[in-house]
C-alpha cells in the first residue's frame, strides 16, 4: 500500500510499504478520509512529536474509515463497520487516569499513519477510543472529531459560563472550534486573530465581538481596555500556540482572571511572564493539552447534532501526493486527504 513516511525534519515521504496485518485486539482500517491538522505540520517540520514515534514514522492522526480486517479478540467491531478513529488511549489504570486525567497517562497509546491507504489500530484504541460512524454524518466532518475533542477538553475545564466573558486568542481551526464551543455555552465571545477572513468566520461561528490581533504591549493594553468593563477578560483562552500570544494572553486576563494556554509551542521555546500581573492580579495560569475518549465522544455527538459549522472549517480534497505541499504552505487547514 502507498503511505506517508516521515523520515527526518521537512523531509515526508510518500512510499509503497507492506499491508498491515492486524494482531491480537487491533483492527484495520481502510482510510476513507483524513484531515490535515497544524500538529502534523509541526511534526513534519521538527521531525518530533511527543505523539511520534521513532523515526522514520507514519504521519496522519485524524481519520474515518472502514473496518478491513478483525484481530483475534476483537469484540464489537465487523469487517465492514465504518468508523471514526482517535488517535490515543489511556491505560485506564495508572495515577493519572484515576486521577480523572486520561490525557496525561505516562503509558498513553498514540496512533499516527492516517496518510496511508489503511491503517493498523492498536489494541488500546480500538477497546478505548474507536467509534461508530454516527448515521448520516460525512467522513470529512467525522474526522474532525479529533481537534474538536481537543477544544471539548479545554472547554469542559473552564466550567459554566456564568456570565462571564472569554477572549480567544487565534482564529484559526482551535480558535473557531473552542469559539463555536464557548458560545453554545452561554459564554459572551471575544476573539483575536490579525486576518480578517478568520474574525469573520468567528463571528459566524458565535463570536459576539472580533478584535484585531495585539502585536505589541501597547496593543495588548489597547485591547484589554476594549473589553467589557475595561479591566480584562475573565477567561483568556489562548489558541496561536506562539510565546508571544502566551504573554499576551496574561497581559489581556481581568484581576482575578483566568488564562488557559490551549496552543502548544515548539519544543525549546521560552516565554517570559510578567510577574507583577500573575502576582498582584492573582491569575490562574494553567496548560490544557490533547483530549479524553470521553471528549471524543461528545466531540462526535457535536458533529452529528451539527452544533457548530464544522463543514465551513473543510478545504479542497488532496490525494497522497498532495500533503507535503498543503503542511508546507497552508499549515493549519483542513484538507481532507482521500487514500
Amino acid at each position: 500500500m502507498r503511505a506517508l513516511i516521515l523520515h527526518g525534519p521537512g523531509d515526508l515521504r510518500l512510499e509503497e510499504v507492506p499491508d498491515p496485518v492486524p494482531g491480537p485486539g487491533e483492527v484495520v482500517v481502510v482510510v476513507t478520509s483524513a484531515l490535515t491538522c497544524a500538529t502534523d505540520a509541526k511534526m513534519m517540520a521538527a521531525g518530533a512529536h511527543p505523539a511520534l514515534g521513532p523515526l522514520p514514522a507514519p504521519l496522519g492522526h485524524e481519520l474515518c474509515g472502514v473496518v478491513a480486517e478483525v484481530g483475534d479478540g476483537v469484540t464489537g467491531l465487523r469487517v465492514g463497520d465504518a468508523v471514526v478513529v482517535a488517535n490515543s488511549a489511556p491505560c485506564d489504570d495508572c495515577p493519572d487516569c484515576r486521577a480523572g486525567r486520561p490525557n496525561l497517562c505516562p503509558r498513553i497509546t498514540y496512533l499516527t499513519g492516517a496518510f496511508a491507504e489503511r491503517v493498523r489500530v492498536p489494541a488500546p484504541i480500538v477497546a478505548r477510543n474507536v467509534h461508530p460512524l454516527p448515521p448520516g454524518l460525512a467522513p470529512d466532518v467525522a474526522a474532525m472529531a479529533e481537534p474538536l475533542a481537543c477544544a471539548v477538553h479545554t472547554a469542559d475545564g473552564c466550567g459554566p459560563a456564568g456570565g462571564r466573558v472569554v477572549l480567544v486568542l487565534g482564529g484559526g481551526v482551535q480558535g473557531a472550534l473552542l469559539t463555536g464551543l464557548f458560545a453554545a455555552r452561554g459564554f459572551t465571545v471575544h476573539l483575536a486573530d490579525p486576518r480578517p477572513d478568520r474574525r469573520a468566520r468567528a463571528l459566524r461561528f458565535g463570536a459576539a465581538v472580533v478584535h484585531d490581533a495585539p502585536r505589541d504591549d501597547a496593543a495588548v493594553a489597547a485591547l484589554r481596555e476594549r473589553l467589557p468593563g475595561g479591566r480584562g477578560a475573565d477567561l483568556v483562552v489562548e489558541a496561536v500556540g506562539r510565546p508571544q500570544a502566551w504573554r499576551a494572553a496574561i497581559g489581556l486576563a481581568r484581576p482575578g482572571g483566568e488564562v488557559v494556554l490551549h496552543g502548544g509551542c515548539p519544543a525549546g521555546s521560552v516565554v517570559q511572564l510578567p510577574t507583577h500581573a500573575m502576582h498582584y492580579l492573582e491569575l490562574t495560569v494553567r496548560g490544557s493539552y490533547h483530549h479524553t475518549p470521553a471528549a471524543v465522544a461528545d466531540a462526535l455527538d457535536l458533529l452529528s447534532r451539527e452544533v457548530l459549522p464544522a463543514r465551513e472549517l473543510l478545504r479542497a480534497p488532496v490525494s497522497l501526493a498532495g500533503v507535503v505541499g498543503v503542511l508546507t504552505a497552508s499549515r493549519g487547514e483542513k484538507h481532507p486527504v482521500r487514500p
